[in-house]
């Protein structure tokens, strides 16, 4: 008799509950903003998140159907890959929006390539390292084409520039590898490499200095560039121990700056408090422990590694975002997973949330 597949309800509840409170604070953070931008209506963000939400939730329960092995076929890795690389590119040749080429416009829809091609990126080095891992450490054949990927969409997605998105590739990729026992020499090599470029790209635009010297220092420029982190730490101060109450906060009145995005974090830091924001990180732990559990539980070390990649980009982005809130890193204009608004990146999380529950239903 065939086994009765069955999938993580832990982590299923842990991403419906996260995802359903990103409603409450998506309509809390932005009901005042788009009433002042958007024709007055306070429901024009949560609506739209909304229907991101169910729609995301039907792609989850589609995609949970199909055997997560079905992805690295050639064909749908090649389309994955070459489909993500295209949008990049094409972005590239949008209308700037906040100084930036970050959406495609397709008309009804708009898409924000970066977040959408984490997927096939991350499809690609579970298999990559799954079926390289006798010649892990063959420079030639197994690093150097892992390389051209991750530096190929990276460079993409600094061109638009989204720093804190090319970020996530580089770390989750640097997790990936360290898992699958990569020596670390090799490591020490690609950082002794890649930091004088990385210095070379940050001191190129005065805006990136300024940001670097505004983190390390933002109550010298409280009214400039350090407004952000000094207001989200204001936020964040005032919210206190059980914060000012649901709705209550005061710096989403056009003190802080994307409270319903960038800023989500300090918004629920300010109305819900510490407590609040602890739990909120206990549950991102919780989806993270859950990715861990079905990586181990995978019944080869492609679903290991597709897990454990998945996992790690929610719980990576999610302590990035929360970072930044508390000015513990420069400002990147990260959204926080399942909870920020961003149509785009709601539908990625769902996608990485059927993959990661249906490599659990595998589970051996």
């Amino acid at each position: 008799m065939a086994r009765r597949l069955r999938f993580d309800r832990t982590l299923f509840g842990s991403i419906l509950s996260l995802s359903l409170f990103g409603l409450i604070m998506v309509y809390s953070a932005s009901a005042v903003v788009a009433s002042s931008r958007r024709g007055g209506s306070p429901y024009f963000f949560v609506t739209r998140q909304a229907e991101a939400l169910a729609g995301g939730l039907l792609l989850l329960a589609l995609i949970m159907t199909v055997d997560y092995r079905k992805w690295r076929e050639k064909p749908l890795l090649i389309a994955g890959l070459a489909g993500s690389a295209l949008m990049l590119i094409a972005v590239l040749f949008q209308p700037r929006i906040n100084n930036t080429h970050r959406w495609l416009d397709l008309g009804p829809i708009s898409l924000q390539p970066s977040e959408l091609a984490k997927i096939p990126v991350i499809i690609f080095l579970a298999h990559w390292l799954d079926l390289r891992r006798e010649k892990l450490d063959d420079l030639g054949g197994t690093l150097l084409p892992a390389a051209a990927v991750i530096g190929g969409f990276t460079a993409l997605v600094m061109i638009e520039p989204d720093f804190g998105t090319a970020m996530i590739f580089l770390i989750v990729g640097t997790i990936l590898f360290f898992a699958a026992g990569l020596p670390l020499k090799y490591f020490a090599g690609a950082a002794a490499a890649g930091i004088p470029v990385l210095v070379f790209w940050m001191t190129r635009a005065d805006y990136r200095v300024r940001r670097i010297v505004s983190f390390l220092h933002p109550e010298s420029d409280p009214l400039g560039d350090g407004f952000q982190a000094t207001q989200s730490l204001i936020a964040h101060g005032s919210g206190g121990l059980l914060g000012s109450g649901l709705g209550n906060g005061r710096q989403k009145l056009f003190f802080l700056p994307e409270p319903h995005t960038d800023f989500v974090f300090a918004n629920i830091g300010e109305e819900l408090g510490l407590v609040g924001a602890i739990l909120t990180l206990a549950l991102f732990g919780i989806v993270f422990w859950r990715a861990v559990v079905a990586a181990k539980g995978a019944p080869d070390r492609y679903g290991y590694y597709l897990a454990l990649g998945l996992g790690s980009m929610i719980f990576v982005q999610a302590l990035i975002h929360a970072s930044v809130t508390l000015a513990l890193m420069p400002t990147k204009g990260l959204p926080l997973p399942f909870v920020s608004y961003g149509r785009s990146f709601l539908v990625t999380c769902m996608i990485a949330s059927a993959l990661l529950l249906n490599i659990s239903q595998h589970r051996e």
